[in-house]
């Protein structure tokens, strides 16, 4: 403020982003350009700030270097400690902002006050080493930065297994040319961003003017004491200055200057602001500032809308024993390159050809503890609380989860979920300590949970995770995080056989239509009449009297259908037209044969419904299990509400297909396929599935987002499915032996028929031998007495 009043044109500084938003703010009321070389807090970017400049890159930048450093190792879990000011707090924002851009969603942060005690400092230190995440960004002036490392290393927060990143302030302060790195042999593995400024003849000539002509190795100055990145900006600031002023009177501007009280009315005398010197040119000087361009020490020197430079280029340092070693290079974007970019004479950038994007492989880092294995960024917490497990009790199947007590009266849980899920935890490479927590619907468990009421608790928190027969859908993956599918899952409808062996004693008639059975007759007299036609001159059986000669003929064609006659016709014509007949009666016999059987076997256990089309046109009820996500489902078909009924275990199953639509019960019930192979393992001889599965998805375990033990229990999941042990487990639970036995109990049983089918068929045999004794009867007794 006192140099506002002095009439100045350009302010250089300040150092510090807390004071570079007050100084800002002043530049903006007396419209005097501030050029700072060292504030880097990116909200100083915004455009009610536009008399500010810097030379220092925007941390938006550093922090986007950090994020995609991050993303390069699949890291999920980052922590940022930062000061709790303006300067640390905007930085995590930008952290935070870059990291979601990349899809990395768990972000915690520790806010350091402004003068931490040591107490203090290794409180906050432990409560993070108790934590989950073990990537931690260091974001603090460079001496509370170092204060924090050193605490860190003598918690043994530098072994193996962690990650620390320190941003420039911090690093700046490592790399000061009078340091010993001796000193910092215990942050081994330490990662820092720096800003790469490319070795070129003006940044040799400031080295010799700072320090003497006494540097051969000007490749290696960046990180081995060359001088301070801020001390660069600072020079950098100074020509920039420089040129825009001068630029500036070319232009044919002054730099006249009135007082702010004449400028702004409402002011006393009293007042600081009073007697500021507002510059009168200052926008003017402003453009000449955004106009500027030039080759700097720390590369090109051009000022966008925002009063940043450009082209900013970061590297990664790695510290390793008592030396630091370059080992990437970002230079925007979403991608690292291993080797050192160019930086032609017109300020833009190059990457040299034999450069490539560096991967996990290609990177060449020591991480803290002396390994080069990279570290999975994350650990169970050791807070000394384990994990708290959400698992869905149903009423029914106790094959798939079970809640008992022991002698010792302790809880204990099995099924194929648990034990799937505790396979997979002892083959992790670490420790998991855990508690199941049992979630019912009612308090006498006999209604099941509502698994969206469970979705949404781990979500929120209440539990770390959930273990059980819990579906994979679209909506769910919006909120939480689910492992590979241990079971494949889709839905079926379940339906009750149908018997038509009972009470259909016509079967027999049915391989045929009525115009077959019609055609058959009208054909067989129809041949009869052609054979006696040609045959009756030489067969005397054809001859006689026509009463006789009408009754040979029927019998002997109706007699082709069933066996063998002692007729035997005379002519060529007639025998020729026999033996046509007889090849047209062999196919009708033996397609009769085959499709009475098919009739009376095959199709007798059929049922009504083909599959969920038939079952939503034809208006019946359908049963689904409370608390799952069928009922959404059929809703979403355009089923109403009021044809579904929830059903809460197999017994109810079982009840509502025997009663049957008309008496209260269900007509079919649609749930998932492991479900209802369940059901039918106790019982596939009165029910079935109808149709194929109509949607495909499967079961896995939730956590929260974010949890970086989804992606490792997915991993051991997969394993399993490859050696079988997943396989043996559902052979285990889901005991499809005892229905398969069942099965071929019922094709035994289906094979043999009984009385039920043929008693019309004896009905006519017997009514009609009864009335041919009863006709013979009568006519013996007219011959004998009339």
């Amino acid at each position: 403020m006192e140099l506002t009043k002095k009439g100045v044109a350009i302010i250089l500084g300040p150092q510090s982003s807390i004071v570079a938003h007050v100084v800002a703010c002043i530049g903006e009321a007396t419209q005097i350009p501030i050029l700072s070389f060292g504030a880097t807090d990116p909200n100083l970017s915004m455009d009610q700030y536009s008399y500010f400049f810097r030379t220092a890159p925007s941390d938006e930048d550093q922090m986007s270097a950090i994020a995609t450093l991050i993303e390069s190792f699949n890291w999920q879990d980052v922590t940022i400690i930062f000061t709790d000011d303006d300067h640390g707090a905007d930085g995590a924002s930008s952290l935070h902002r870059s990291l979601q851009e990349r899809d990395i969603r768990s972000f915690n942060s520790s806010r350091i006050p402004l003068n931490p005690t040591a107490d203090k400092l290794r409180e906050q230190l432990l409560q993070l080493d108790s934590a989950e995440s073990r990537v931690f960004v260091l974001h603090t002036a460079g001496g509370l930065g170092l204060k924090i490392l050193t605490l860190a290393a003598g918690l043994d927060m530098f072994r193996s297994g962690y990650v620390w990143i320190v941003t420039d302030l911090t690093a700046s302060a490592l790399v000061k040319p009078n340091n010993d790195l001796k000193d910092f042999i215990s942050y081994e593995g330490l990662l820092a961003v720096h800003r790469f400024i490319y070795p070129s003849s003006l940044y040799k000539d400031l080295l010799i003017q700072l320090q003497g002509e006494n540097f051969s190795d000007i490749h290696n100055l960046n990180v081995l004491g060359g001088p301070d990145a801020y001390t660069i900006y600072a020079y950098d600031a100074f020509f920039a200055a420089a040129y825009a002023i001068t630029l500036h009177l070319a232009q044919g501007n002054n730099l006249s200057f009135t007082e702010y009280y004449k400028v702004h009315d409402g002011f006393h005398a009293e007042d600081d602001f009073r007697h500021m010197k507002v510059l009168e040119s200052g926008p003017a000087l402003r453009s000449a500032l955004w106009n500027t361009s030039f080759m700097g020490t720390c590369g090109l020197i051009q000022f966008d809308k925002h009063g940043d430079v450009g082209n900013v280029v970061f590297e990664f340092v790695n510290l390793v024993g008592e030396n630091f070693s370059v080992v990437a290079y970002w230079v925007g974007g979403n991608h690292l390159i291993t080797s050192a970019p160019h930086v032609l004479d017109n300020g833009s950038i190059t990457i040299n050809s034999t450069s490539e994007n560096a991967n996990t492989t290609s990177l060449n880092i020591v991480w803290p503890g002396g390994s080069r294995e990279i570290p999975k960024g994350w650990v169970p917490p050791k807070s000394g609380s384990p994990l708290r497990i959400g698992v869905p009790m149903k009423a029914g199947y106790h094959e798939i989860v079970s809640q008992t007590k022991s002698a010792d009266n302790k809880t204990i849980y099995d099924g194929f979920c648990i034990e799937v899920f505790e396979i997979a935890v002892k083959r992790l490479r670490y420790s998991v300590s855990f508690e199941y927590i049992p979630l019912f619907s009612d308090i006498m468990g006999k209604v099941n949970p509502l698994y969206d009421n469970l979705i949404d608790m781990v979500h929120s928190g209440e539990y770390d995770a959930a273990v059980g027969d819990i579906t994979i859908t679209a909506e769910r993956l919006r909120l939480v995080d689910f492992t590979q599918p241990f079971i494949e899952s889709g839905l079926v409808v379940l339906v009750k056989k149908r018997d038509n062996r009972l009470g259909n004693p016509w079967s027999f008639l049915q391989p045929f239509t009525p115009t077959m059975w019609c055609t058959i007759l009208g054909f067989t007299v129809f041949i009869g009449i052609v054979i006696w036609i040609l045959d009756h001159a030489e067969n005397h059986e054809f001859q006689g009297e026509m009463k006789k000669q009408l009754f040979s003929v029927l019998w002997f064609m109706f007699s082709t259908l069933f066996t063998t006659h002692k007729e035997e016709t005379k002519t060529i014509l007639a025998r020729t037209i026999l033996i046509l007949w007889l090849f047209v009666v062999l196919i009708l016999n033996s397609s009769y044969t085959a499709s009475l059987t098919a009739i009376l076997t095959v199709e007798q256990l059929k049922p009504e419904i083909k599959g969920l089309e038939s079952l939503i046109e034809r208006n019946l009820v359908i049963g689904y299990q409370t608390g799952s996500f069928v009922k959404d489902y059929l809703i979403g078909l355009h089923v109403h509400p009021d044809r579904l009924k929830d059903l809460g275990s197999w017994k109810d199953y079982k009840s509502a297909l025997d009663l049957g639509q008309s008496k209260g019960g269900v007509a079919a019930i649609v749930d998932e396929r492991p479900y209802i192979d369940l059901f039918l393992s106790l019982d596939c001889r009165h029910y079935t599935i109808a149709g194929p599965e109509f949607t495909k998805s499967g079961w896995g375990f939730v956590s929260k987002r974010g949890s970086e033990l989804i992606d490792d229990l997915s991993a051991e999941i997969l394993k399993m499915s490859q050696d079988m042990e997943l396989e043996r487990l559902h052979d285990k639970w889901f005991n499809e032996q005892k229905c398969s036995e069942i099965e071929a109990t019922i094709d035994e049983q289906s094979n043999r028929l009984g009385i039920r089918s043929f008693w019309a068929l004896f009905v006519i045999m017997g009514s009609v031998g009864i009335a041919s004794i009863i006709l013979y009867g009568v006519h013996g007794f007219l011959n004998r007495f009339c």
